[in-house]
């Protein structure tokens, strides 16, 4: 009890007062009746969108499946159904399947009016949570836009849209921050801009001040989500491509604020851009995981049609750096490798809850391949979830068998690392990289860990340090991907074949290396056994782990 109250103090202590005023607001809010008249029938404006993103398709055949679990749709569904994951029921209440290419128009209008009948209590239910209910919103309003559905069809629907959105609007996340509002945000200029009214003009102009605010906040000036995380990189830039094509013919972003929207997500689409894997997908840094955002294929095809072009990358035949310092990703590439570094901050103080223990922790692909990886993310709840997010599933250095950073309970950190001393320079055929970190500073001795990298064509030699005082465990972590095969394994050099491609692993100093079965997630729901090296080292301040990975 007392160490979850020390947790708790070293949680706390970074968030902001607005945090703590809206959480006493939203508890006494609960205490009011909601008002829940909607005068009959509600009218709605003449909106017109360019073609959104279709989603990953996750209804077939009466059958939804969401984070790789199946299950029947069966009317009336159970849209409250205790036996089925938190997360599931959210990605049901979604309707992101209602505009994916496949679907029946009928079958989502059933679905909707499946909802309606079934979700009668405001605020009552997951359906009602005010992130589930903005991402439910906008699909709504896409899918009635695109098929151009008017309210004297289907008043029971409209109605209930228009009370989401005032439930909405008087439940706003500010107690969360971070891509939870900036959601709210993108909902209420989506409703505000479809509804006709006095409340849907407050709807708008209270998303629209959450928008311009926010974007300033969350997106940084190399282009980069400041959570940290890909996945909810690409799902923030899909936003700003959405509020941008609903304003395309209407007027309420003033000139300077479309032109600052359009500019972030040029900043954000080459950022994508540079940090995807040569497989054009993201990497696992923080809480990512393939088929939650767009592909990212997809989001830059969807920017296009608004007219938003990001720079081409380079052909790099070529050592080349590509440097997010504010993010704090690090790109190493040339024409048979490409790196990608974390050295950035776990996220904003005040919102780490898509942390993973992934400080200077890297991956890496091989002629096309992802050969070294981060192990994903499986969940989002659960007793696996924190091992997923922990120091040893990743491609970083444990030391004393403590975590960078105290991860605990499922989104919290007490206590975390920050980087410094990063440097990164190019020499005729070399890149070299250099990054400490001070997470294990609260552990005796103070330890820091200092990771140098020396980049070059077909060679790339990593040197762990670790200074302070006294003696300390150091234990280096290598997660290679599940499609690569071990061909031969010593304590001095590991052989890897990936079909038809060998690169090998040499470590340069005296080491206890062991090699153990580890979990890959790339899919929430998804694990598949991987190999993963561990190099060992038990010695007095300062010592080093040195290995080498050349490409054959």
């Amino acid at each position: 009890m007392f160490r979850k109250l020390i947790l708790l103090f070293y949680t706390v202590r970074f968030l902001r007062p607005i945090q703590f005023h809206w959480r006493l607001f939203l508890k006494v809010k609960q205490f009011f009746p909601f008002y829940d008249f909607v005068q009959k029938p509600v009218s709605i404006k003449v909106v017109s969108l360019s073609p959104c993103i279709d989603k990953h398709p996750s209804f077939s055949e009466k059958q939804f499946c969401f984070l790789n679990e199946t299950v029947r749709a069966d009317f009336p569904i159970a849209w409250n159904d205790a036996r089925l994951s938190k997360l599931w029921l959210y990605n049901l209440h979604y309707f992101d399947y209602i505009n994916q290419s496949i679907i029946d128009s009928s079958i989502a209008l059933d679905l909707m009016q499946d909802w309606v009948k079934h979700n009668l209590v405001v605020g009552i239910g997951n359906g009602w949570e005010p992130y589930t209910l903005s991402l439910r919103v906008v699909n709504w309003i896409k899918f009635f836009v695109r098929n151009d559905l008017q309210t004297k069809n289907f008043p029971e629907i409209f109605r209930s849209l228009f009370l989401q959105a005032r439930f909405l609007f008087g439940h706003l996340e500010y107690h969360l921050l971070g891509n939870h509002l900036f959601k709210n945000g993108v909902a209420l200029v989506y409703l505000g801009a479809f509804f006709e009214g006095e409340e849907a003009r407050d709807w708008l102009q209270e998303g629209r001040k959450i928008i311009v605010g926010q974007i300033k906040e969350q997106v940084l000036v190399d282009g980069g989500h400041f959570e940290r995380s890909p996945m909810y990189h690409v799902l923030i830039l899909e936003d700003i491509l959405d509020c941008l094509n609903i304003a395309q013919n209407q007027t309420f972003f003033s000139d300077i604020e479309i032109n600052e929207l359009e500019n972030r997500a040029v900043d954000m689409l080459g950022f994508l851009r540079d940090i995807l894997h040569p497989d054009g997908e993201i990497p696992f840094f923080n809480d990512s995981a393939l088929h939650i955002a767009p592909l990212p294929a997809d989001v830059f095809r969807y920017a296009g049609r608004l007219s938003l072009q990001c720079k081409v990358s380079e052909d790099f035949n070529l050592l080349s750096i590509i440097e997010k310092t504010n993010s704090g990703y690090f790109v190493l590439q040339n024409n048979l490798c490409k790196m990608i570094i974390d050295a950035g901050d776990i996220g904003p103080d005040y919102l780490p809850g898509h942390t993973h223990c992934d400080t200077l922790s890297y991956e890496l692909s091989i002629k096309g391949r992802r050969c070294i990886v981060n192990s994903g993310t499986y969940q989002y709840a659960g007793e696996e979830r924190n091992s997923f997010r922990a120091t040893s599933a990743h491609n970083t250095v444990r030391v004393d068998e403590a975590e960078q950073h105290e991860i605990w309970s499922t989104f919290r950190v007490a206590r975390r690392g920050y980087p410094f001393d990063i440097s990164i320079k190019q020499n005729v055929g070399s890149i070299l990289f250099s990054a400490a970190h001070d997470g294990y500073r609260r552990l005796s001795g103070k330890p820091i860990h200092i990771r140098r990298i020396d980049f070059q064509s077909d060679t790339i030699l990593i040197k762990d340090t670790i200074e302070g005082q006294g003696v300390h465990l150091a234990e280096s972590y290598i997660h290679l991907h599940p499609d690569v095969e071990i061909i031969s394994f010593s304590d001095r050099r590991v052989v890897c074949k990936q079909d038809v491609n060998f690169f090998e692993i040499d470590v340069l100093e005296n080491l206890t290396v062991d090699m153990i079965n580890g979990w890959y997630s790339p899919e929430f729901g998804v694990k598949k056994r991987n190999k993963v090296l561990v190099l060992r080292q038990q010695s007095v301040c300062p010592f080093s782990l040195v290995y080498k990975i050349i490409v054959k």
